[in-house]
């Protein structure tokens, strides 16, 4: 009893010895030194490319691993990043949140990459953004637009615009240019991005003089919208926000018309997807939507290098790039050139460079990062017109 005691008199002695090194050294270092001891770095050999992990949802979003292979691909032509090539550890399919955070751990410790470009939704943003604030690696979005992305700490940025600015756009754009007094909006219940951009719109539209009349909400895989849709239809709005996914706005808008909604349709960035338009050319005829980029702008609304990302693009896709293009694109280039500005190619080097950010052009333009690391950037509004979206109206910040 008395060996047992001492033994665990020792055992304890040594575990408040190394529980008071551990604060000690957190002191000393800080606490970015010290998730980096815990977290093994990047390779350091200079014959090695330099790894960016590339996350997106699934493959009908696979257009911002294709704006991030070009990236790769002009940069890697251009010399690399010191000297060394850049390599993208693709990752994509995402089933759920928890898969997200998984998907994000994989990169950092096993895959070991510098840097995290992407997701592309901003419900798996959050938890992504957590696991890389958690490592100290730096992380960039693509469209993920929700503010909260970026709160899990200083290591996570957007590309994109947030919905606070967007929501903002499609208001005032609905009363100032389409001359609407009055507006429903359609929920996707649960979702981030959904609830965040209709409540942004809300609040914007009311507080310039709008009335909203209704303010309807549904699941994740609700076919019938007939209940919501027909308290809609009885009070004749003139705009109809519908800030969903195309898996359900086609079906909602063709039941609205059904019960004889004839209110001007507008949407989010979640509609810049040529499937979905092409598809439902008829249906979608004359709406608006907000999104990143435009193919067809006119020559003084993309920057030169707007034109240069358009003619690659399509020269090696076939096909032109889309908002999600765009930003894959972009923030893929922002790393890169954060890396190219660092002194030494460390986590936290590479994050400083992104924070300092300035006057960024290429497929969009981005002046500058504000203190919760949100792109101050402008916003493209699409009309459908004949199964296409084509550029309607620029609108800076």
């Amino acid at each position: 009893m008395t060996r047992c005691r001492k033994d665990l008199a020792y055992f304890s002695y040594t575990a408040v010895f190394f529980i008071l090194a551990i604060g000690i050294f957190m002191q000393l270092t800080g606490c970015e030194q010290f998730q980096q001891v815990l977290t093994p770095l990047p390779e350091t050999d200079n014959d090695a490319p330099i790894k960016i992990g590339v996350i997106y949802s699934s493959p009908t979003r696979s257009h911002t691993l294709n704006g991030a292979e070009l990236a790769a691909l002009q940069v890697n032509g251009a010399g690399g990043v010191h000297g060394q090539e850049i390599a993208i550890v693709a990752r994509g399919n995402i089933s759920d949140a928890e898969h997200a955070a998984a998907i994000a751990e994989e990169l950092i410790t096993q895959e070991r990459v510098s840097a995290i470009v992407g997701p592309n939704l901003s419900s798996y943003a959050v938890p992504i953004g957590e696991i890389a604030q958690q490592h100290g690696i730096p992380m960039v979005t693509t469209t993920a637009t929700n503010p909260s992305v970026t709160a899990a700490g200083d290591f996570v940025f957007m590309a994109a615009f947030t919905d606070d600015f967007q929501g903002k756009v499609m208001a005032q754009f609905a009363i100032q240019d389409l001359d609407a007094k009055t507006a429903a909006v359609f929920t996707r219940s649960g979702s981030l991005y959904s609830e965040g951009l209709s409540q942004t719109f809300v609040d914007n539209f009311t507080a310039i003089g709008g009335d909203v009349l209704h303010a309807q909400f549904y699941m994740r895989g609700d076919t019938d919208f007939t209940a919501q849709l027909t308290e809609i239809a009885e009070s004749s709005p003139d705009v109809f926000f519908l800030p969903g996914f195309s898996a359900e706005i086609p079906l909602v808008v063709d039941q609205s018309r059904a019960l004889g909604i004839t209110g001007i349709l507008l949407g989010g960035d979640s509609w810049d997807n040529a499937a979905l338009i092409a598809d439902n050319a008829e249906l979608l005829e004359g709406s608006f939507f907000s999104t990143f980029f435009s193919a067809n702008a006119a020559t003084g609304d993309l920057s030169e290098e707007g034109h240069q990302f358009f003619t690659a693009y399509a020269a090696i896709f076939g096909k032109a790039p889309d908002g999600g293009a765009a930003l894959g694109y972009d923030a893929l280039r922002i790393v890169v050139q954060a890396m190219r500005r660092a002194d030494e190619l460390t986590p936290t080097a590479i994050r400083d460079q992104i924070a300092a950010t300035e006057n960024y052009s290429g497929a969009t333009l981005l002046s500058a990062y504000d203190e919760n690391r949100h792109a101050n950037k402008s916003a493209v509004i699409n009309r459908i017109v004949n199964g296409e979206a084509q550029f309607h109206k620029l609108i800076e910040p």
